[in-house]
């Protein structure tokens, strides 16, 4: 029985985080009439329109756009001010607040900031007037989230940490679309978002993530997070095996729960106490015969496997399966580290002398791995299919050892 890992070019795709503030700003350029274009108002409208809401008001489309103001320039929390206008915007302004620029909000979205307390609220005041959205759609954003409006969702508010993973996503022009409701409490001093692709879950302990497809419908099936699987604990990942049948190169998808591991299209358990060379009579035991010249690498990884604290693995012992680790120099094939049960590991010097440490280090803490009793299991794990610098346990990682062997 044996396990390879795979060479492959890792090309990382580095996402650009952009600061939704400054495209709204960009936008506002955009969006920005000549004031001498704007249309005049009448000649006596009925209140005046002045300083910073009159340059909001002119930039945004002026009298077209506003109709006449319907109140005087009026106080607002904390030394802000504001005005409403008759078709069915408003301008608030504060000059603490984007460098003293106003800011026009209106419709629905207004709607939903006034049932939150206007800028008394959690949201406090606008930070951009209202502009398009990636996909048919408006939004606004406030000092404490942002709104956003579709045909299909309507307006939601969404702030914080659910805000910070949708932007992850690319917000609306992402996988999980527009906010298909507000922000809601959850058990345990968390909070939930129903988002048109999907859910974002957060909770103290857990962090915050976002569950979708396949394997939110089980997840939901089971309970949502009431049920046996509680709150998500990671991000959807790419599945361990490698596939040339799929456009990720992987197969399947893996999610961790607090109850366990939601897997599509990828097999589970993702272990094997009889793929394992581990020897249980007394005691779960790995012997390690160490022919290699990655010396520090095989050092690092009886360390760190030894740190979970059920099965001793010893470079010296008279008990048997005993695992030779040796090198080989072989550009014929792909595999970076081989695995055979009662037999050996081998590590291709052809790729691993290539290789900064810590993809080395991983190589050998994976294929170490497998003697113990692990198989392929997902991304962000040291039993992903292919070489990465990971150095640290994955929490499929530490579930799968801790179902073989039992917790430390």
């Amino acid at each position: 029985m044996t396990s390879s890992r795979q060479h492959h070019g890792r090309a990382r795709r580095w996402r650009a985080h952009a600061v939704r503030t400054a495209a709204v700003l960009a936008t506002i350029t955009m969006l920005a009439l000549d004031p001498a274009a704007a249309s005049a108002r009448p000649a006596d409208p009925p209140y005046p329109i002045g300083g910073a809401i009159r340059v909001e008001y002119d930039e945004t489309g002026g009298f077209d756009f506003f109709g006449n103001a319907t109140n005087p320039e009026s106080d607002a929390a904390r030394g802000g001010r504001w005005q409403a206008f008759e078709k069915n915007s408003s301008i608030y302004w504060h000059p603490l607040v984007t460098n003293g620029h106003a800011h026009q909000i209106g419709g629905s979205i207004r709607d939903k900031w006034g049932q939150l307390g206007w800028e008394n609220g959690p949201l406090k005041y606008p930070t951009s007037r209202e502009v398009p959205a990636g996909k048919p759609g408006r939004f606004n954003n406030f000092e404490g989230g942002a709104i956003y409006w579709s045909g299909n969702t309507g307006a939601h508010n969404i702030w914080g940490a659910i805000y910070g993973k949708w932007g992850e996503y690319n917000w609306e022009n992402g996988q999980l679309g527009f906010p298909a409701s507000d922000e809601f409490a959850t058990r345990n001093n968390g909070a939930g978002q129903h988002m048109e692709g999907g859910e974002i879950y957060f909770s103290p302990r857990t962090g915050v993530h976002p569950v979708w497809g396949a394997i939110r419908d089980q997840w939901v099936k089971a309970g949502w997070e009431n049920g046996r699987y509680g709150y998500p604990t990671t991000d959807e990942v790419d599945g361990g095996n490698t596939s040339n049948n799929t456009p990720t190169g992987y197969e399947g998808k893996c999610q961790s729960f607090e109850g366990g591991i939601i897997t599509w299209n990828f097999a589970l358990p993702l272990y094997d106490k009889d793929f394992s060379s581990v020897s249980t009579n007394p005691t779960p035991q790995l012997t390690i015969f160490d022919h290699s010249k990655y010396k520090s690498e095989v050092s690092n990884a009886i360390t760190l496997w030894n740190s979970k604290g059920r099965v001793k693995v010893v470079t010296t012992g008279d008990r048997q399966p005993i695992i030779h680790v040796f090198d080989e120099n072989r550009a014929d094939v792909s595999y970076v580290g081989l695995y055979t049960k009662n037999a050996d590991i081998r590590l291709n010097s052809h790729y691993m002398d290539t290789y900064p440490p810590d993809v080395n280090k991983n190589t050998v803490l994976h294929e170490m791995g497998h003697a113990l009793g692990l198989r392929h299991s997902c991304k962000d794990n040291i039993m992903f299919a292919r070489v990465t610098s990971q150095l640290q346990f994955g929490d499929i990682d530490n579930r799968s050892y801790q179902a073989m062997w039992g917790a430390s």
